[in-house]
């Protein structure tokens, strides 16, 4: 009787552990500060990582939520110039990196 009485009691504390680290970011995505909106100067691919696979599109002219700039260790040239500077944007629900170059603040 003692040993179902563990299993309960150590998932109680293995979830209030847990609980205190609601704040931590996965280790795939970056930490997340207060929304900044921003605008596209042209159509922008939104990627899963700085450089990486396209997720979709952020449409020139709209605008979406950035949460966070990066630098990369490699530059990239888009929208006419080269930089290493990414920002971190939610658009539509779909969360991933743009090139700073390709928006603007609003």
């Amino acid at each position: 009787m003692k040993k179902l009485l563990l299993v309960p009691a150590a998932l109680a504390a293995f979830t209030a552990a847990g609980a205190g680290l609601s704040g931590v970011a996965a280790a795939d995505s970056p930490a997340v500060a207060a929304c900044t909106t921003v605008k596209a100067k042209e159509n922008v691919h939104i990627r899963a990582s700085m450089g990486g696979t396209s997720l979709g599109l952020f449409y020139k002219g709209t605008t979406a939520c950035s949460m966070s700039r990066h630098t990369s260790a490699t530059s990239y040239t888009a929208c006419g110039v080269t930089s290493k500077t990414w920002y971190y944007i939610d658009y539509r629900g779909t969360r991933g990196y743009v090139a700073a170059t390709c928006v603007s603040y609003v």
